[in-house]
């Protein structure tokens, strides 16, 4: 059933709202970001590091957030996200040129700001929706994250551009912090659900759902991906093909405009019978378009990629947290063991994405500067294949069962 924006109370209106305005900002600076990590030393080395430690620092802190969270509410831990998310890029403008020596402290912050986020976006969607409705709920909420970004791309390049050196990029830098701080403002918004302050941490490690247990490999696969293919690698080989900041910002605002139009047709078709299938066409759609750029690393290769990519980054990414939060709630305790499962998750994730990274690292040392970015963007997406058996076996129907 395909929900309206007008069907949603008015405390998960202002918590779109707050989310449309946060993701506006990312997306001015997120993508270059990492181009401007890379023009520091010209290497895929410190972009690799600052994953490596804002993938460690968010295994460390979520221990941190749970406790946070169970003392005030998950609502104050994404509040203070916003504001690690500030003092992260506080840190890429104070220290701007000599960011490198101070690249675990960025990592560090990044990762704090991110588990803090995370910890009450989770929690927001498992309170604020129900699993028949969640998936077009998440389809809606990216429309709405995408068209506050449609435009920032298109913009940040175009800032940049009109720049000479980095200060373009300390321009847009600034103006993502003014989106945070927005993001803030509108979150005092959004109250939010209190949770208990018993942890239930070790009883859910000792017995988690059926579902969720088997999720491990699939979380740990997941997270080998997102530590290197999303973190950098798409921004750096769509950079290096468009050629330039411009052509770039061009490029990722058309790729949202294809999401918006994505979610919306995957909103209105979705359900929990479809998530292995539509993961399933996501996966490979997103490995071929890799496999093809890689190969050919041409302009009519990279429209093919920007047409495919956020459709299929789209199918596989709410169909994940749709799997997700459907094992959570499997657990007939899960009301009171949700945040603990939320917690819990960064584990596998967080190791998978260390992995990723040196993974990474160890192809650095077997192909050339040259080779090193089209191998491993095609090798790393291959992950999302093969992780579509597994998902078959946790979530396939047995006769006489329902599973949402």
């Amino acid at each position: 059933m395909f929900l309206t924006f007008k069907s949603f109370s008015t405390e998960l209106k202002y918590y779109l709202l707050m989310n449309t305005f946060f993701c506006f900002g990312s997306a001015l600076s997120g993508v270059f970001q990492s181009v401007f990590l890379w023009k520091l030393d010209k290497t895929y080395s410190l972009l690799a590091y600052y994953s490596l430690y804002w993938s460690i620092s968010i295994i460390i802190s979520f221990v941190v957030c749970s406790w946070v969270a169970r003392k005030t509410s998950p609502m104050i831990t994404m509040r203070l996200g916003f504001i690690f998310y500030l003092l992260a890029y506080l840190i890429i403008l104070i220290f701007h040129g000599t960011l490198s020596n101070h690249i675990m402290l960025l990592g560090v912050s990044m990762g704090l700001a991110m588990s803090l986020y995370y910890t009450g976006v989770h929690m927001a969607v498992l309170d604020l929706t129900t699993n028949d409705k969640r998936d077009s709920f998440l389809y809606i909420q990216g429309v709405l994250n995408t068209v506050g970004g449609v435009v920032a791309p298109l913009l940040a390049g175009i800032l940049i551009s009109q720049f000479d050196g980095m200060i373009g990029y300390y321009v847009v830098f600034v103006a993502t912090c003014v989106f945070f701080f927005i993001s803030f403002l509108v979150s005092l918004k959004v109250k939010g659900n209190p949770i208990a302050p018993k942890s239930y941490f070790w009883d859910v490690i000792k017995h988690p759902s059926r579902e969720w247990k088997k999720m491990y490999p699939v979380m740990f696969a997941d997270g080998i991906v997102s530590g290197v293919y999303w973190t950098f690698l798409v921004t750096m080989i769509t950079f290096k093909v468009a050629g330039g900041e411009l052509n770039l910002g061009i490029f990722n605002t058309a790729a949202e405009i294809v999401s918006i139009l994505a979610f919306t047709i995957l909103a209105k078709f979705s359900s929990p019978d479809y998530r292995i299938r539509i993961f399933a066409i996501g996966a490979v759609s997103i490995f071929l378009s890799s496999l093809l750029l890689s190969a050919l690393p041409v302009f009519i290769s990279l429209i093919v990629f920007g047409i495919i990519q956020p459709l299929a980054s789209n199918m596989i990414n709410t169909s994940m947290n749709a799997m997700i939060y459907a094992s959570i709630e499997m657990d007939p305790d899960y009301k009171d063991k949700r945040l603990d499962y939320i917690i819990i998750r960064e584990i596998p994730l967080g190791i998978g994405r260390a992995i990723g990274v040196f993974i990474f690292l160890a192809m650095r040392k077997y192909f050339n500067i040259d080779d090193l970015l089209p191998i491993s963007f095609s090798f790393f997406p291959f992950v999302f294949v093969l992780m579509i058996p597994t998902l078959y076996v946790v979530w396939r129907k047995k006769p006489g069962t329902v599973r949402g």
